[in-house]
């Protein structure tokens, strides 16, 4: 028997079909991006030394031997202050310095160095008076959508709502009429009383293996505070930087050097959300494709045990 399960943040429809992870697949060579082991590579934008590549520098954190980390121009911006029907700035935030660091390796420090970063870079596009919404992610190897290898996060300030993060808001919304509480308070208590998809229970996050998702595999952190991503303070990045140190090897150890993608779903700067909307964080692997179902249809198919995935990452 199959069950169907709607996840609670965005209404997604996900039907649970734990024997399918046992389909038998051909034989085939999987095509898998090498781990670079080069902390300097001479052809790389983004690389300290390879300055003369890269647009205007917008923000940095250095140490005596130069910069840690660094944000610059997108020379192919998805957006621009050009006039029409949508207005923003694109910047591309270089995580480290190191060519072959990446999520999996980083250090702590070099984790509140990029964290620090997107706090700055935040605050400073959501000061523009024209903007509707500031969008934080990171594409990390190919099959995620990342051009290039050197680990780099992406913002994007935006003069339209996107459609997710209303629908996330709507659906809040509705809940706190509906049941005069908060949707992600219920979701926060719910997952430590239950503990059994909780990874980590932290002062200021809760990381999660969210019981329904259409990305199999996805994680979530969820900000326990009702506060803006603009309002984190070191406790926080100091918090946040332990748990994804943590989070990520313990995914290398389980997975390899996988794609995924990082999505920070912050408030929108002129809809008041803060009552209900809770700032929460995707990490979703890219090992699975949808097919002609998912595509045709809008409902998706689990095949992951998000009890069993949360043992297996629990810190």
């Amino acid at each position: 028997m199959k069950e169907i399960i709607r996840d609670n943040m965005n209404n997604d429809i996900v039907i649970v079909a734990k024997n399918r992870s046992k389909r038998p697949m051909d034989k085939v060579a999987i095509q898998i991006e090498e781990e670079t082991t080069l902390e300097y590579d001479k052809e790389c934008p983004f690389c300290r030394g390879n300055e003369s590549y890269t647009t205007n520098e917008r923000f940095k954190i250095e140490d005596e031997v130069g910069w840690l980390v660094k944000s610059v121009d997108n020379k192919f911006p998805i957006v621009d202050e050009l006039p029409g029907e949508v207005y923003g700035l694109h910047e591309v935030m270089i995580d480290t310095y190191r060519h072959n660091g990446s999520f999996y390796n980083m250090s702590e420090d070099e984790f509140k160095n990029m964290f620090s970063m997107y706090k700055d870079r935040y605050i400073t596009l959501m000061s523009d008076e024209n903007i509707e919404y500031v969008s934080i992610f990171k594409n990390f190897l190919r099959k995620s959508g990342a051009s290039l290898i050197h680990p780099h996060s992406q913002i994007i300030s935006l003069s339209i709502l996107p459609p997710d993060i209303e629908n996330e808001i709507e659906i809040s919304n509705r809940y706190y009429r509906d049941n005069d509480v908060c949707l992600y308070e219920e979701i926060i208590k719910n997952e430590i009383e239950n503990e059994n998809r909780v990874i980590h229970n932290g002062s200021y996050f809760l990381v999660i293996v969210p019981y329904a998702t259409k990305y199999s595999g996805e994680v979530r952190i969820i900000f326990k505070e009702k506060i803006g991503f603009e309002e984190i303070n070191e406790k926080h990045i100091t918090e946040l930087s332990k748990i994804f140190q943590k989070l990520f090897k313990k995914l290398y150890n389980m997975s390899g050097y996988n794609a995924f993608n990082l999505c920070i779903h912050t408030h929108p700067l002129k809809v008041e959300s803060k009552k209900n909307f809770n700032v929460h964080m995707h990490i979703i692997p890219r090992k699975y494709s949808f097919g002609g179902f998912e595509l045709g249809t809008g409902i998706y198919v689990s095949s992951i045990n998000p009890e069993e995935l949360a043992k297996k990452l629990k810190f």
